[in-house]
């Protein structure tokens, strides 16, 4: 479960240790810090660490080819608390960090030093994502046919929480904005700039394709 608008580690905590990381590993991966500064970031807390999501600098919608993820291990970093390095796994997404998996997310800028980053036997493992979240969506939109489906972005959907409701992407707009659905099947517009965050602007998903037909532009309007 992903806690949005509510953070205590900051953007610039996170860019600090990313750089670092990528700094130490740009021997045996090159490619992690080519690919640093790629669009604005935006982060997220979960259970299980810090998800890196990124705004595309341009606002461009743009979709990208296969995804590759890896898990990286061998990267540690000095806990204040014990004074004791302690490993920090790093997930990827095409060579960009996606994910810090750590206990306390909120309080990972504080809990260790970032500073004091070291790397021992490096190495990645490939990793197939199935998502959970997928299912929750697919039930929630169960009335809907195959065409339908196929003009929302599902594969990658995750479940995000703002005041204790819970919202589910179905169209990602890549520049930190969102159409998503509820539980009850409401569709409402996430933008991340917006003074209203959160704005519920259909009643159900079969009013909201009545209006979308696979053109993400048509739905800017529901943006400003």
């Amino acid at each position: 479960m992903i806690k949005i608008f509510q953070r205590k580690t900051k953007v610039k905590d996170i860019q600090l240790f990313e750089f670092k990381a990528a700094e130490l590993l740009s021997r045996e991966f090159p490619e992690i810090k080519e690919c640093l500064g790629k669009g604005k970031l935006k982060i997220y807390f979960s259970k299980t660490g810090i998800l890196l999501l990124r705004q595309s600098t341009t606002g461009e919608i743009r979709r990208t080819g296969k995804i590759i993820f890896f898990e990286l291990s061998g990267i540690y970093l000095l806990e204040k608390k014990t004074q004791e390095e302690k490993e920090i796994k790093l997930f990827y997404q095409n060579n960009v960090l996606h994910q810090i998996k750590v206990d306390q997310p909120e309080t990972f800028y504080k809990d260790y030093d970032l500073n004091l980053i070291t790397k021992k036997e490096v190495s990645i493992r490939n990793i197939s994502i199935q998502n959970p979240d997928l299912k929750i969506v697919s039930k929630i939109l169960s009335s809907l046919n195959k065409e339908q489906l196929q003009l929302l972005d599902l594969e990658d959907t995750f479940e995000i929480e703002v005041n204790e409701k819970l919202y589910y992407p179905i169209l990602d707009f890549e520049n930190g904005n969102y159409i998503a659905v509820d539980k009850k099947g409401k569709i409402y517009r996430l933008n991340h700039d917006h003074e209203e965050n959160i704005k519920e602007i259909f009643k159900n998903v079969h009013e909201f394709l009545e209006v979308y037909k696979g053109v993400k532009s048509d739905l800017e309007i529901y943006f400003e």
